[in-house]
């Protein structure tokens, strides 16, 4: 009898996962503007101090939302694991990296931000600039190669081998290439400065499109369970 236990559960937190991209794109959206990235840490750190709970809702549904996919990523690549298992395990195994830094990075967050905004508000002229000039070696991965670049490369192979092997609805698939383009201007919106391109990601990708990616595949896993 064949072990449904991964498709049922990776189905399960595949859903969740697109619930805690909804969370994090909404999050981004109502961040205040000195919170946002490319703020300036001299600004962003007193409107921490005075206003976390964006920001920290954020971190959470990074963090929880990476732990999650992990599960998922397993689950969702093992139904085009025939189309071509080398791209196949390569692309999972980037995932894999790329959630499991973006949960590292967020509990860290979580972790030391709060703190960090609270000493700075306190501390004298020497201590908020200890912490200006610390604050860019702070991320584990400041530009998301790993936790949006590398993913979005699994989401897109993934999709093209569905699309190859022709066990996905084409709809779901092409859905799939817009998510990993959505990822990828995330990385492009760092790398250039450019918020506007991160803010069509967190819009478009996290509220719209990557939900209805992962909680579409999701079901489909759970279906086939």
């Amino acid at each position: 009898m064949k072990d449904n236990t991964l498709s049922k559960l990776g189905g399960t937190l595949s859903i969740l996962v697109g619930v805690s991209y909804v969370i994090i794109g909404i999050a981004y959206v109502l961040l205040p503007a000195d919170q946002k990235p490319g703020a300036d840490v001299t600004h962003m750190f007193p409107s921490l101090a005075q206003n976390p709970t964006w920001l920290l809702i954020e971190y959470w549904a990074f963090a929880l939302g990476a732990l999650l996919a992990l599960g998922a990523v397993l689950a969702i690549s093992e139904t085009v694991r025939g189309a071509n298992e080398g791209w196949l395990r390569w692309a999972s195994n980037l995932a894999v990296v790329g959630f499991a830094v973006t949960a590292i990075n967020y509990f860290r967050l979580l972790a030391v931000q709060p703190i960090r905004a609270a000493a700075y508000v306190a501390g004298d002229a020497s201590t908020k600039a200890a912490l200006v000039a610390d604050q860019s070696s702070l991320s584990l991965d400041p530009q998301g190669w790993l936790g949006f670049g590398a993913v979005g490369l699994w989401v897109l192979v993934v999709s093209l081998l569905a699309l190859r092997g022709s066990v996905w609805p084409k709809p779901l698939v092409y859905l799939g290439i817009a998510v990993a383009i959505a990822y990828w201007l995330v990385v492009a919106g760092f790398v250039l400065g450019i918020e506007t391109l991160i803010l069509i990601a967190a819009s478009l990708g996290g509220i719209i499109l990557g939900p209805i990616w992962y909680i579409w595949a999701g079901v489909r896993l759970r279906q086939a369970s």
